[in-house]
């Protein structure tokens, strides 16, 4: 019965561990397309940028951020929308912070729980 509990315990921990990943992978991806949107100049349509220039990873990235309203896509050019930008921001240090601390909680809890008993 112990082994089954370190096994289940271990499997949490990673789960958390690969969420917590994940989540700053993808905003971590996301901040450096916006950086590298800005030091291209492409905040307007007129100094769009072609999505050819850009890599695999970040092109995927666009493809979230224009889903967000944060990257306009014409005629296969990008450029970002410096009116949304703020609050998607917002939106994304909120959704690090929420994760950050469900992460926290749930282990937290484990740990709680692997003491109680």
């Amino acid at each position: 019965m112990l082994a089954g509990r370190g096994f289940a315990t271990a499997v949490v921990l990673t789960l958390i561990v690969l969420a917590c990943s994940t989540v700053a992978r993808r905003v971590e991806r996301e901040r450096r397309l916006v950086a590298t949107l800005r030091a291209r100049g492409a905040i307007d349509a007129a100094h769009a940028l072609p999505l050819e220039a850009l890599s695999g990873a970040e092109r995927d990235a666009t493809d979230d951020l224009r889903s967000a309203g944060v990257v306009e896509i014409l005629r296969g050019r990008c450029h970002l929308l410096p009116a949304s930008l703020a609050r998607f921001r917002r939106k994304r240090t909120r959704l690090v912070l929420t994760s950050a601390a469900v992460a926290a909680l749930l282990a937290a809890g484990l740990v709680a729980l692997i003491l109680a008993r």
